[in-house]
């Protein structure tokens, strides 16, 4: 009996050593990094630019040659409901396909178990009042990646172009969808919370990741249905969608519905 007790004392003092061991408590003052991840569809197909043409429900067919997009004011929240914003001026992100620009390194993030995530699609007013001068470099960085208009007029938050093809036009049109707030007159910021299917676990030691799936096809055929058929220019070659008072809104609204997040990569696993 006696020795029957001493196993069981030596066990339990290995479960327990073996516990400490694999410790995941959070450490007060303990900051780690988050990745986030965008992986671009079509209706559930992976986008390929400049290869395949994908079919809406709009009965138009769209060959995608770039789909970039602004990422901004990101804040995570915790299972406790405390939230954690990234640093304003540190919180402006370009996500471009044809860059292969697609992830998003924050850094310094208070170690935590974060079960929500919310970010703005585009630029803030009260950011773009500041002036240029305050937002040269993210200025710059978007004209590089033709993510700007003239300053009057301002960013552009989401930038798709391509072909198209449909019945009811001839050939193949080039079509262009820039959507932005052009300048204070028409504001279409939008911000999104969306919750994360297991938790992203900061810690000094883990980097968790964060796997967005999104699809492009939300821009024309979401809530909204828009087609490009009916935005041709005279000449029938282009249809162009900018700055439009009506439809530039309820794009920005569809743009809303483009991202889901598949899953939460913990610990530095792979996607």
């Amino acid at each position: 009996m006696k020795n029957i007790f001493k196993i069981l004392s030596i066990l339990a003092v290995s479960i327990l050593v073996s516990c400490n061991s694999n410790d995941d408590s959070i450490v007060t003052n303990e900051k780690g990094n988050v990745q986030l991840f965008f992986d671009h569809t079509f209706n559930g197909d992976k986008l390929l630019l400049n290869t395949s043409f994908y079919t809406n429900s709009n009965n138009e067919s769209l060959q995608i040659s770039r789909f970039s997009y602004i990422i901004s004011n990101i804040r995570l929240i915790n299972d406790k409901g405390e939230i954690f914003t990234y640093p304003k001026n540190e919180s402006y992100f370009i996500i471009d396909n044809g860059a292969n620009q697609l992830t998003i390194d924050l850094e310094n993030v208070p170690a935590a178990n974060y079960t929500s995530i919310t970010f703005g699609i585009g630029v803030d007013q009260e950011k773009y009042l500041t002036g240029e001068n305050d937002q040269q470099e993210f200025w710059d960085l978007a004209a590089q990646h033709e993510m700007t208009w003239a300053w009057i007029t301002g960013y552009k938050f989401i930038n798709m172009e391509g072909v198209f093809r449909s019945n009811e036009v001839e050939g193949t049109p080039n079509f262009s969808v820039h959507v932005g707030s052009h300048g204070t007159a028409l504001d279409n910021y939008k911000e999104i919370t969306l919750s994360l299917p297991n938790t992203a676990r900061v810690r000094e030691n883990m980097k968790p990741s964060i796997h967005f799936l999104v699809d492009a096809n939300k821009i024309l055929d979401g809530i909204n249905k828009i087609k490009l058929s009916e935005n041709l220019n005279p000449a029938g070659t282009t249809a162009s969608i900018m700055v439009n008072a009506n439809l530039s809104p309820k794009i920005h609204q569809n743009a809303t519905e483009m991202f889901t997040v598949d899953h939460v990569h913990n610990s530095g696993e792979s996607h």
